[in-house]
């Protein structure tokens, strides 16, 4: 398809843009696809990523750091930029936004490693000390129930069966409830589906 041949996305599809905060030309192989008739689908993302961010149980700042570390996890610049600049707004400091990225590359590495200690299932692997620094985890900037928050939605989305265990256990002994984990991870899972779409 040329650039001539472009024509205007359906509504649905356009108000998705403006709620990420994409430029309302952008274009893409999926927006194309759906944007080109009305998608009762993208109505619904646009409407699923709206409410998971408007948390009960989270507040507004904490729920776009979740959702920065999720598109960081996702390498995707356009809901980088929207979510990093939704913290922001929110009350983030450039520390605490710098940190929700900052997980998003550790919990990478260590979601390699303790999958794999699963995976393959042999006690001298649970022995053998992964050797990496992770300072960032012993005072992290936005306090330890968030950073813990943002790394289990991390952990979720990359599959981390131990990882996600791991840091669910540290939430609840920290005081966090299972709402706002659950929250947490509706965030997870909607800007993941978003990612599909936009970017």
């Amino acid at each position: 398809m040329t650039p001539e041949t472009h024509t205007a996305h359906e509504e649905g599809t356009a108000a998705l843009l403006e709620e990420t905060g994409t430029a309302a030309d952008h274009r893409n192989a999926a927006l194309d696809l759906l944007g080109a008739v009305p998608s009762r689908y993208v109505r619904d993302l646009k409407l699923n990523l709206k409410a998971v961010l408007k948390s009960a149980h989270l507040p507004e700042k904490d729920a776009a750091l979740v959702a920065l570390s999720i598109a960081a996890n996702q390498k995707n610049a356009l809901l980088v930029r929207h979510f990093s600049q939704a913290a922001t707004q929110a009350g983030a400091t450039a520390d605490e936004v710098a940190e929700a990225v900052a997980c998003a590359s550790l919990l990478a590495a260590n979601n390699v490693l303790y999958r794999f200690r699963h995976f393959a299932g042999k006690e001298k692997y649970q022995e053998l000390r992964p050797g990496l620094r992770m300072n960032i985890m012993m005072s992290p900037a936005t306090g330890k129930p968030l950073f813990e928050l943002m790394s289990l939605a991390v952990s979720a989305v990359n599959g981390c069966e131990q990882c996600v265990k791991s840091h669910e256990a540290s939430l609840i002994g920290l005081g966090s409830t299972e709402e706002q984990v659950w929250d947490a991870i509706r965030i997870a899972s909607v800007v993941a589906s978003t990612d599909r779409v936009v970017y």
